[in-house]
């Protein structure tokens, strides 16, 4: 006959994320952040498996598993003075795989023992482990010559850090824990635990409680009554961060909407010639050059402006942590020269090059799109004075100039 022991809670209040990609919480002991499926463990007076019902010292109890998927399955009890004990496998039931949605209970009807409540009073710890593939738990608890139940005196921490060693090497979503609790003698008037049911939107981000990874959401996390801080981490997102205050007993739940990170990157404008001014999305920026200005990742357009230039627009795209030069070349604003002249006929030409000849009858030749600055002007016709001049022309302006030629 075996008879099981209640267990006082050791492990520290705050929740420690082990390498092996483990999960510690005061109710749970062990946890897989992220398991690719479920195994439930619950008592004889508890098939919900959420409360801690209470048991008197000599009461049998039964303990049932059930595993969502085909595994091998792992039943231990965890002691107040340091005794671990492998219920599942044993020396009477070997065979500890399962089919998924297969329940066993302990002891099996026609078992030739019985579990029975001894002391010491206090809080008791059934945890049960599946796993795709076989697990060596010699570490956790062995057989001592010829009992019927594997042991050790490892104790929880001695537990967590052995379980985190054994499921080192398995893919995360290969195993999976669940735990149930129960009290040897009268339950406290209060009850020991609380819960956090933490949630958020988008879903998948880690949650940490009191700065400790207690799995992805949504998640459901027992600790201790009290207040704690919790945070939410999602790449890609602002971190969302908390305090709530949970009473013994009581579920709190934690929504957090996640706001999309704004990444950011810089641009820096120059133009030729400078000093032209700046307008990014209509919005002034400042004059060329301008200093590296911050903008978030994304498309822009660039309008420089200049007196005397021709606006001229860039588009550019700003790439998160990453400094670009946006560069303008400002064309100047042309300007119009007006030629009226006396003699029908005679050809003009502007600095060396033919721009056209005097209309008869009125005389008078627009020349457009002259750039701005000093040019020279000469008038030619057969049998008349050649006429020369320089004049000056303005960017978006208009300059006449009076020819007269007389016969030689």
């Amino acid at each position: 006959m075996k008879r099981l022991l209640g267990t006082a809670l050791l492990l520290l209040l705050i929740p420690i994320t082990a390498a092996q990609g483990i999960v510690v919480s005061p109710q749970a002991i062990v946890v897989n952040p992220r398991p690719g499926f479920d195994v439930e463990v619950w008592l004889d007076r508890d098939r919900g498996g959420d409360g801690a019902p209470a048991y008197q010292v000599g009461e049998e109890i039964r303990i049932s598993v059930r595993p969502s998927a085909d595994s091998y399955v792992y039943v231990f009890d965890v002691r107040s003075n340091g005794e671990i004990t492998q219920i599942f496998p044993n020396r009477f039931e070997t065979d500890n795989y399962m089919r998924a949605n297969q329940t066993a209970t302990l002891p099996p009807g026609s078992a030739r023992y019985v579990f029975n409540i001894s002391p010491p009073r206090g809080l008791s710890k059934v945890i049960a482990v599946a796993s795709r593939t076989p697990l060596n738990t010699n570490q956790l608890a062995s057989f001592a010559g010829q009992a019927d139940f594997a042991q050790s005196m490892i104790g929880e921490q001695g537990f967590v850090q052995g379980f985190a060693i054994i499921v080192n090497p398995l893919p995360q979503q290969d195993w999976v824990t669940d735990t149930a609790l129960y009290y040897v003698g009268n339950a406290p008037t209060q009850p020991e635990f609380a819960s956090l049911r933490l949630r958020s939107n988008p879903t998948g981000a880690a949650a940490y409680v009191d700065g400790g990874f207690v799995g992805y959401t949504p998640v459901n996390h027992g600790v201790r009554p009290g207040r704690y801080e919790v945070r939410f981490e999602l790449e890609g997102y602002d971190p969302y961060v908390t305090s709530v205050n949970v009473g013994s007993g009581r579920t709190e739940t934690v929504e957090g909407s996640l706001q999309q990170q704004r990444r950011a990157g810089s641009a820096t404008f120059t133009s030729s010639p400078s000093g032209a001014d700046v307008y990014v999305d209509g919005r002034y920026v400042g004059t060329t050059p301008t200093a590296s200005l911050r903008f978030e990742e994304g498309n822009y357009t660039a309008r420089f402006e200049a007196p005397g230039y021709q606006p001229t627009t860039v588009n550019f795209r700003v790439s998160a942590g990453r400094d670009q030069r946006v560069d303008a070349t400002l064309r100047a604003n042309l300007g119009t020269v007006v030629v009226q002249a006396n003699v029908g006929g005679a050809l003009v030409f502007l600095d060396g090059r033919q721009v056209g000849a005097i209309p008869n009858g009125s005389g008078r030749l627009q020349i457009p799109n002259v750039q701005p600055g000093t040019h020279e002007l000469v008038v030619v016709a057969p049998g008349y004075t050649t006429y020369v001049t320089t004049f000056s022309v303005q960017a978006g302006r208009t300059v006449e100039v009076n020819v007269r030629q007389v016969r030689y």
